[in-house]
């Protein structure tokens, strides 16, 4: 099984997201935004980017005042049938 996975973490004065995705790709500790609003949209966009296209669908690790901000649809978004 290899779920997508999108990280948001609190660093200093802003985010940033660590990514890993279908085959291993990804990337570590890139800027996210110095805002819940900006981190959240940049999450919302990886989920889609990662999550969306990859069959066994993937997670939000986030804090809670990202998670709140981004739709409820992109935190997890489930395996599709086969």
């Amino acid at each position: 099984m290899n779920k997508s996975t999108i990280i948001i973490e609190k660093r200093g004065a802003g985010y940033v997201c660590t990514a890993s995705g279908k085959f291993g790709g990804g990337y570590q500790m890139a800027r996210a935004g110095l805002d819940p609003q900006s981190a959240a949209a940049f999450a919302a966009r990886e989920m889609i980017r990662y999550a969306q296209s990859n069959e066994e669908g993937g997670d939000l690790i986030a804090p809670p005042e990202i998670m709140e901000l981004v739709p409820e649809h992109l935190r997890k978004i489930d395996a599709k049938p086969d």
